[in-house]
This record gives C-alpha cells, sequence and structure tokens, in this order.
C-alpha cells in the first residue's frame, strides 16, 4: 500500500517546544470561530510523512510574518473549538461523498 502522506505538498510551520526543540508541523487547517483564529496541526516526521496526531492552537497574529501560537487552555473553549473543528471534518466528507455521486 502506497504511504499517501508523501504524494502531496503542504504548508509547515516550526514550532519550538518546551525542552528548547524545534518541531515542523503540517498545516492541516485553519479556521475562525467566535472572532478567534485556529490552526490544526500535525507533526511532520523524520521520513517526512504526516504523523497521525492532531493540535489545534489559536494563531494570534503578532503585527510581523510570524503567527503566535497559544495553547486552548479553557476547557470550555477546547471542547467547542473540537466539536466546530469536528463538524467542520463532517461537512467536507459529506460535500466529497456528494462529489463522488455525481
Amino acid at each position: 500500500m502506497a504511504d499517501d502522506n508523501k504524494n502531496f505538498e503542504v504548508d509547515s510551520i516550526v514550532v519550538p517546544m518546551e525542552d528548547g526543540t524545534e518541531q515542523e508541523f503540517a498545516i492541516m487547517d485553519e479556521f475562525d470561530l467566535d472572532g478567534k483564529n485556529y490552526m490544526v496541526l500535525s507533526p511532520i516526521e523524520e521520513d517526512d510523512t504526516i504523523g497521525e496526531d492532531e493540535y489545534i492552537y489559536e494563531a494570534v497574529d503578532s503585527g510581523s510574518e510570524e503567527v503566535e501560537l497559544n495553547e486552548i487552555e479553557d476547557d470550555e473553549e477546547f471542547e467547542r473549538v473540537c466539536a466546530y473543528y469536528e463538524s467542520l471534518l463532517e461537512d467536507e466528507m459529506e460535500a466529497e461523498s456528494l462529489e463522488g455521486e455525481e
């Protein structure tokens, strides 16, 4: 079976980690909710494949070319953001299945 994660290019971002290292993440999605911008990121592994884990961060425009990523610390906000992202994925899958029926 071919590895689908290596057959396309994605935008990526390098994130400084708490231990002082840096990790490259694929930007899987971006969306706005309640006046805030969020990014869905998946780690890019050493063999250039995209990991299965997804992390959602609040993305804040810092006024420069760089985006500041903030962890979502409020549990209610995190649940609301996750539910919204899941609904986006469901809508996308539904639209793709309708396209396949044409």
